[in-house]
């Protein structure tokens, strides 16, 4: 039997990523998780994030897509039709889930997701800035780069 999923909301895919990838952790030093679904499902899609090319990252959905053989349906509500996704495996419906929200997100953006550019971080983010220039996950490592380019450029000078 089908199992209805909706799109993950990107705010916690985001979140999702970070909490519970091997490098993000590590990063931040926290131990590892002994949850090794989530774990895996987190490294996986933090590839997406990681990737800088389009056509690797739409190669990298498609085949997330591929493995939990998402589809979709139509469903009658109230007297209109709705576009559903459904999966037959319902061990699969987060990671079908999460690549919906990248789905959906990359067809209309393509370059407005990455990995943040400071050394000490491997947070991934989902850039919504009106340039779609971002580089960092939050300010805090913004700052934390830009100090440490500015201490390398006094001691040189």
């Amino acid at each position: 039997m089908a199992t209805r999923i909706a799109e993950m909301p990107l705010p916690e895919l985001v979140g999702f990523v970070n909490e519970w990838g091997t490098l993000p952790r590590a990063l931040d030093r926290r131990p590892p998780s002994d949850d090794r679904a989530r774990v895996a499902l987190a490294d996986e899609l933090h590839a997406v994030f990681a990737a800088t090319a389009r056509a690797e990252r739409a190669a990298l959905v498609t085949a997330l897509l591929d493995r939990t053989r998402v589809r979709p349906a139509l469903t009658e509500r109230e007297g209109e039709l709705v576009e559903e996704w459904t999966v037959d495996d319902p061990a699969q419906r987060e990671r079908a889930a999460a690549a919906l929200a990248l789905r959906h997100h990359l067809a209309e953006h393509p370059g407005r997701i990455g990995v943040c550019a400071d050394d000490q971080c491997a947070d991934v983010y989902v850039d919504a800035s009106p340039a779609g220039r971002r580089r960092f996950c939050c300010l805090t490592c913004q700052n934390r780069a830009r100090a440490a380019a500015f201490r390398r450029r006094a001691r040189s000078g």
